[in-house]
């Protein structure tokens, strides 16, 4: 399909009109045609319809945006952290009831874990991993720029929860289930999502 700009320039030169001619006709700000003319700008529908209707030209069919695999990926990921902090994280030995063993499993929402002697809760970490979801689509739906610090923030979080349960499953019986590793690999791919796209977008340039 030719370019809306090379349509109008070419049809407007057909019947001897000027730039100003031209605007004067469609109702149109002159320098709005010598941008789309020369390709500098991405006409709006209204606009074209105008230029289209003075110039007896055919309409055309709005162009199918192409499907943005990253836009669908980080969601898809948000979406599974969001799962995650629902089930369960860690289980942790309760007591003997009836000579058996009981165990009490927390999940993103309840529980926390040590580091260091301080407490580490899951809620605050759930809240983390969600808001790096929700960074990493804005990113991809173009409406925030690079957040590199907010996301190493989150990280940074992370990684301290994680050093705090690797170090009470080796003083406790906590065992680690589901939920937290569903949250560990979805972060990791969305970090992962996160600066390839800012690669290639910097490549772009």
């Amino acid at each position: 399909m030719n370019e809306p700009g090379k349509r109008i320039k070419e049809s407007r030169l057909k019947q001897g009109w000027t730039q100003e001619d031209l605007a004067e006709h469609a109702k149109v700000n002159l320098r709005t045609i010598q941008r789309i003319e020369n390709n500098e700008t991405t006409p709006r529908r209204k606009t074209l319809d105008l230029l289209f209707d003075v110039l007896g030209i055919d309409g055309i069919e709005p162009e199918k945006t192409p499907l943005n695999k990253y836009v669908l990926w980080s969601a898809f990921l948000t979406v599974l952290i969001f799962v995650g902090t629902f089930l369960g994280w860690t289980r942790r030995f309760k007591m003997f009831v009836d000579g058996e063993r009981t165990y009490r499993t927390f999940t993103g929402w309840s529980g926390y874990t040590f580091f260091n002697d301080y407490h580490l809760q899951n809620w605050l970490l759930s809240i983390t991993s969600i808001s790096l979801g929700l960074i990493v689509v804005a990113n991809s739906l173009g409406l925030i720029k690079n957040k590199m610090k907010y996301i190493l923030a989150q990280l940074v979080c992370l990684i301290l929860y994680l050093a705090g349960v690797l170090g009470w499953s080796t003083r406790q019986a906590l065992e680690w289930r589901p939920g937290l590793f569903l949250i560990i690999v979805a972060t990791i791919f969305l970090v992962v999502a996160y600066r390839k796209n800012g690669a290639k977008a910097g490549a772009n340039k």
